[in-house]
């Protein structure tokens, strides 16, 4: 599809079975790799590294198409591609739906088209977002008894740290996407 193998895991290292055989991509990866891209590009330009700058800037590029084609589900972007051909973050999927760190990312790293941005965002708070109980939840629904093998994560109890709980980091990455685009109290 065009993004990073994701190996035994990317940031979140439960997803140890999604490419541990070389295959599985991840979206997530593929916005990170993207800002690293984006600030490192002018470095190598200053360097006059003009080869390296322009392979960088050809990677990127492919990079965004993937992002805004392959890994877009509609509503919001997916989260990876396993080995097996299976998709985490798909509106198809009974578990692991949504996740939220490839929608705070597709805006963080501004790779993310800009209509999509606003889409996946307006999805993370409708399916992520719980009021009731103040969090803002990593993915949903959590992995418990369907056929998606993504790895240790779900030997952690539905709605518990990577397996559709509150984790900080996450949260936090969806509350300054959520403020580069202007939402929030003012």
């Amino acid at each position: 599809n065009g993004l990073p193998k994701i190996g035994s895991g990317d940031w979140n290292d439960g997803f140890s079975t999604v490419g541990n055989k070389g295959k599985g991509e991840s979206v997530w990866l593929g916005f990170f790799l993207y800002i690293i891209l984006e600030k490192f590009i002018p470095i190598c330009e200053e360097k006059q590294d003009t080869e390296r700058a322009k392979r960088y800037e050809e990677i990127k590029i492919g990079l965004k198409k993937a992002l805004n084609t392959k890994a877009w589900d509609g509503r919001w972007y997916k989260r990876a591609f396993m080995d097996d051909g299976n998709i985490l973050g798909s509106m198809e999927n009974d578990e692991c739906r949504i996740d939220s760190i490839a929608q705070s990312w597709s805006i963080i790293s501004g790779a993310g088209d800009n209509d999509k941005k606003y889409i996946s965002m307006e999805s993370l708070e409708n399916h992520l977002v719980d009021k009731e109980n103040g969090i803002i939840k990593l993915l949903d629904p959590p992995f418990e008894k369907g056929k998606l093998e993504p790895g240790y994560i779900k030997a952690y109890l539905p709605g518990v740290r990577e397996n559709g709980g509150q984790y900080t980091h996450a949260a936090v990455w969806a509350i300054m996407a959520m403020s580069m685009l202007g939402f929030g109290d003012k």
